[in-house]
């Protein structure tokens, strides 16, 4: 009764969240030009473009192509990483394989295997080698969260919640079939239902042949292992039961597990250990059925599609609809492997400005929390925004993601929906604070640098490159070649020249360099640096008075 409630509870909540997560791929907009699309042109969209796929040779021939090298043998994955890839596929196709193989044997298995019995090989050796697979692959990953800093940076709760998920299952599964091998309850309910034909003497000799062949204990009972009982026994048990069950030796994990059990087996058998494994098995499955489309662990469907999606059009997708439901996918479809942070030309920015959202992987988590109308707080809010307009757009994420998630496409959208809103890109925000600066008239006399900002000017000073601003003899070779300048009618409209804002690092003046226009009119064309005859690193000081300007507004 509880199975069939349990079960039929967790498929309900399985099916309703499937739904919800595809009405969602053609309902989430992200970016300005999403938000015009409706749900019935998005999905009509995509419909019409999946029957062109399978009508068009060429496309029908990249979508098996795709299937074959990205899918099932994950090409891109191998290609970068072998012990990442043997993690996939042991997690994968062995959890995979338990399904179709094991769960659903009486829909797969039993149509198509006259003879098959769970407890008969090969089934139940491919089912413990199967399952020792998943735990392979569940070892591989935990390593990897605990020994590669950038994936243990960005771990969260839901990845190592999937992990402790699919670990119950697994050992539980294991610790379920080692409980029943040395089971004497189960084996006396097996000779209730099939040996109604066997007398007391042949069920004595029978267990003494399940005690020294199938290491099963009886507690209770102390039976005499005789070369006549042992061979009685096994007569017994090809006519009855030979069919049916083949010795667990063949039960590569659950077999010495069994061993483990002995000394405790009378404990065991009296609180029926395999009952309550039982229920712990087929709950911890249902339990993640029914969590599966709410957690990361829905990557198991859409990270196929993704892929086959990438291996048809790459990450040029033809209709603004379908590009706008491939986003709403993408986010579904990211399997949180670290892949693009470890890569990111600008993770290493972390180092200096701890924040998390510099990562690729967490702003797409970010982005996914926006979307399901998840509230943060401004100042969380102001702290994605930044991270997301220090992303250079390199497209380095996208290519090597294993997955094929176009992440360039959700940087870009989502960089549009942030400069609409008040979270703009931090450059444009700090120029306009200055420009509010510059407008009004300034009374401030000039002052030479301070005690106090001796320790702000040192930053520069500390830096190999910038500062070389005190080799500035102020010869006017920087600011003539600066394009700038020469477009420049009104000398006031700059502020201060190149070569002047070099001079007043020189003189300390270090805020009235921090005031300048020029640092932020400037195209970063490198020219001033290059024709520099002392080699004044002009535009890194330039980036460098930026980085402080920076902090200094947000307080970092």
């Amino acid at each position: 009764m509880l199975f069939k409630i349990s079960f039929s509870i967790s498929l309900a909540i399985f099916v309703v969240g499937i739904l919800y997560r595809v009405f969602g791929f053609f309902q989430i907009a992200i970016g300005p030009e999403a938000k015009s699309f409706s749900f019935l042109k998005r999905v009509t969209t995509f419909l019409s473009s999946l029957f062109f796929v399978f009508v068009n040779p060429r496309h029908l021939f990249r979508f098996g192509k795709s299937i074959v090298l990205d899918v099932v043998l994950q090409k891109k994955l191998l290609s970068q990483d072998f012990l990442k890839w043997c993690m996939h596929i042991f997690i994968y196709f062995g959890f995979m394989g338990l399904v179709f193989i094991h769960a659903l044997e009486d829909y797969i298995s039993e149509p198509l295997f006259t003879d098959y019995y769970s407890t008969l090989n090969p089934f139940m050796l491919l089912r413990n080698v199967l399952g020792a697979m998943v735990i392979l692959g569940l070892i591989i990953a935990i390593q990897r969260r605990k020994k590669i800093i950038g994936i243990r940076l960005i771990s969260k709760r839901p990845d190592y919640l999937a992990i402790v998920v699919l670990s119950v299952i697994m050992i539980s599964g294991f610790l379920l079939e080692a409980s029943k091998i040395i089971s004497s309850p189960v084996f006396d309910d097996m000779v209730d239902e099939w040996g109604i034909m066997l007398d007391d003497d042949e069920i004595l000799t029978l267990k003494v042949y399940w005690q020294e062949a199938y290491g099963v204990v009886f507690p209770n009972q102390i039976l005499e292992v005789t070369p006549t009982a042992l061979e009685e026994g096994e007569t017994a048990n090809d006519n009855n039961c030979g069919d049916c069950h083949s010795k667990p030796a063949w039960a590569l994990v659950s077999y010495p597990i069994s061993f483990a059990m002995r000394p405790m087996a009378g404990l065991f058998n009296a609180w029926r250990l395999d009952i309550f494994l039982w229920h712990i098995h087929f709950l911890s499955c249902f339990i993640g059925l029914a969590y599966l489309p709410f957690s990361k662990l829905l990557h198991i469907i859409t990270s196929p599609i993704s892929i086959l999606v990438n291996g048809i059009a790459g990450q040029t997708i033809k209709h603004p609809e379908n590009r706008a439901t491939r986003r709403a996918l993408d986010l579904q479809a990211c399997t949180h492997c670290g892949t693009c942070t470890l890569h990111c030309s600008v993770a290493p920015v972390y180092n200096i400005f701890p924040n998390a959202y510099i990562f690729p992987s967490e702003k797409l988590l970010a982005i996914r929390e926006r979307t399901s109308g998840t509230s943060s707080n401004p100042e969380t809010q102001q702290k994605f925004a930044l991270g997301s307009f220090l992303c250079t757009n390199c497209n380095r994420c996208s290519e090597l993601c294993p997955v094929g998630i176009n992440l360039q496409s959700l940087w870009i959208e989502t960089k549009k929906e942030l400069a609409q809103e008040k979270f703009g890109d931090p450059d444009v925000q700090l120029r306009n604070i200055k420009e509010k600066k510059w407008s009004q008239p300034s009374k401030e006399n000039i002052k030479l640098v301070s005690s106090k900002q001796k320790k702000t000017l040192g930053i520069l000073e500390s830096s190999l490159k910038a500062n070389s601003f005190s080799l500035c003899y102020a010869c006017m070779t920087c600011t003539n070649s600066c394009p700038i300048v020469g477009m420049t009618k009104n000398d006031d409209s700059i502020g201060m020249a190149p070569h002047q804002i070099m001079h007043s690092l020189s003189l300390g003046l270090i805020d009235r360099a921090m005031d300048s226009r020029m640092i932020w009119d400037c195209l970063t064309c490198y020219k001033c640096q290059e024709n520099c005859p002392q080699g004044v690193q002009i535009t890194d000081i330039f980036y460098e008075i930026k980085n402080m300007i920076f902090k200094k507004e947000y307080n970092l």
